[in-house]
């Protein structure tokens, strides 16, 4: 009978670390509050909702590109988004364009060059053709990790990102994927065969 107290007592006490634990974790994960008007691009192709308190600041050399920081004291990420128009005619064109810009804000809006894209997938973004790529790099004894989110207009791309270290993103994520749920295009919309 003893040992069966013990047994029971070890079992409880095993779930109740447990279930503290996962409250710990689920309240890093929390989505931040967003300010009650969302944030429109200065092209006008796109408003999407924003933390409240973030600051945010036009690119001085290049005003289609607009970064958020978090107000101080908030978690050590940034965003940066862009809306470009894409030159070309036909589809092909287009996706050659969208292409090179994709390659130029790799390398010119992410801090470092050595991340590797550990996942990526094509989705939709209100109703609109976008694509997915999950990035991360070591640092330290941990990673710089983030997400890229491409969403393709007509005649438009769009480039939302967020990145910073693993222990401050992975929580920041659910609010980052809250603002592209959040996201308002005003341009036509491509057909369903993105054609």
């Amino acid at each position: 009978m003893k040992n069966e107290n013990r047994l029971i007592k070890r079992v409880l006490i095993g779930i109740l670390v447990l279930f503290i634990l996962s409250a710990c974790q689920s309240s890093r994960s929390e989505v931040l509050p967003l300010a009650e008007e969302p944030y429109t691009h200065p092209s006008g192709i796109f408003t999407l909702p924003i933390p409240e308190g973030w600051q945010v600041s036009v690119d001085e050399e290049t005003p289609e590109v607009i970064w958020l920081t978090p107000s101080e004291g908030g978690p050590e990420v940034t965003v940066v988004m862009i809306a470009e128009m894409l030159t070309g005619e036909t589809e092909d064109e287009m996706n050659a364009a969208a292409q090179a810009l994709l390659e130029d804000y790799l390398t010119r809006f992410l801090p470092y060059t050595d991340y590797e894209i550990y996942n990526n997938a094509e989705v939709r973004v209100a109703k609109n053709p976008a694509m997915i790529l999950d990035f991360a790099r070591p640092l330290g004894e941990s990673y710089h990790v983030g997400r890229m989110e491409m969403i393709y207009l007509p005649g438009h791309l769009v480039y939302l990102a967020g990145f910073g270290p693993r222990e401050d993103w992975d929580p920041f994520l659910p609010t980052f994927r809250q603002m592209v749920e959040g996201m308002s295009f005003y341009v036509e919309l491509l057909p369903e065969g993105g054609e």
